[in-house]
């Protein structure tokens, strides 16, 4: 897969264009750029529908970015009805089968460079930092190990998907830092180590203080201020993901900032902060994926800003 981009905010929360010929045209720059994949976030409202407009489009952009040769990953994005309400009930259980053996039959026998992840940012009903309970209580893990598992089963369950790739999040919206908790062994993870196409996906936006769309670029008093920070904050999950032979997919990461501070992501720092995070996990074995929407954390769409080449080229 190697190193990628989000369609973020498109087919998941309905920011960008949903055209599937404009769509096509962000898939054919991210091919034109040397990326390996693009990520493609869906949000399904907990119900699959072959029919639906929705599916329509986004099996198109599928087919086309496939046919480019590039790896696809989809997903299940902000399924709220679940992150917030699940209590391990046979209701919701029964819910989130159905989605996934929806899905999975529905891009059954694709090209095994398609690749599924079971639940995006598993958080609140999961644990959350802020709330109840907390990511690190057992009921949160339970419950995400019980959600990530029951995916991994309804996928496996639907022919065509029996060595398809996916990929489980840790909770605390796919924090790096209970991705450990959760899977402290491959032998933990949903298969019990016999499956080798089963893998764990997670987010960093660290520092929000410098990531985050109210962040600012001189958090850091320069790039190797930066580097150091970063080495530090990644090293437990290098670490795990050496220990354990688990593979390992950083699925977001990125700078963002409001819309009228754009102008500070034309910045050194941020540039250099894409690259090393790049460059740090993919030599770790890693696969690597920024995030771009329409907005605060734009890279295609904010080529006007000389950010495009000099951020997320690949071979940089």
């Amino acid at each position: 897969m190697g190193r990628g981009i989000n369609l973020g905010n498109v087919y998941d929360f309905n920011q960008g264009n949903r055209d599937p010929a404009v769509v096509k045209r962000q898939v054919k720059w991210a091919h034109d750029e040397g990326f390996g994949h693009v990520r493609v976030p869906v949000t399904w409202d907990g119900h699959f529908d072959a029919n639906s407009e929705l599916t329509k489009q986004v099996t198109e952009v599928v087919d086309y970015a496939l046919g480019l040769g590039l790896h696809v990953v989809i997903n299940t994005h902000h399924e709220h009805w679940l992150k917030d309400g699940y209590d391990g009930s046979q209701h919701y259980k029964d819910q989130f089968w159905n989605l996934w053996t929806g899905i999975a039959g529905h891009f059954a026998y694709k090209s095994s460079r398609l690749s599924f992840e079971v639940l995006n940012e598993p958080d609140k009903a999961f644990g959350s930092w802020n709330g109840y309970p907390h990511p690190y209580d057992q009921l949160a893990i339970d419950r995400t190990k019980e959600v990530n598992g029951l995916g991994y089963a309804a996928i496996r369950s639907v022919a065509g998907n029996k060595d398809r790739m996916i990929f489980l999040h840790p909770n605390a919206m796919s924090s790096i830092g209970t991705a450990k908790a959760l899977y402290p062994s491959k032998w933990s993870l949903p298969g019990g180590g016999k499956d080798a196409c089963v893998g764990v996906t997670v987010h960093t936006y660290d520092p929000y203080d410098f990531c985050g769309e109210n962040g600012h670029s001189n958090y850091y008093a320069n790039p190797n201020a930066m580097k150091k920070d970063l080495i530090f904050k990644f090293k437990d999950l290098r670490d795990w993901a050496f220990d354990t032979h688990i593979p390992v997919y950083v699925g977001e990461y990125g700078v963002g900032r409001q819309m009228d501070r754009q102008w500070d992501r034309n910045n050194e720092n941020v540039r250099e902060y894409y690259k090393f995070v790049a460059n740090h996990f993919r030599e770790s074995g890693m696969a690597v994926c920024a995030w771009d929407d329409p907005g605060w954390f734009g890279i295609y769409n904010q080529q006007q800003l000389g950010l495009h080449k000099q951020v997320v080229t690949p071979y940089q």
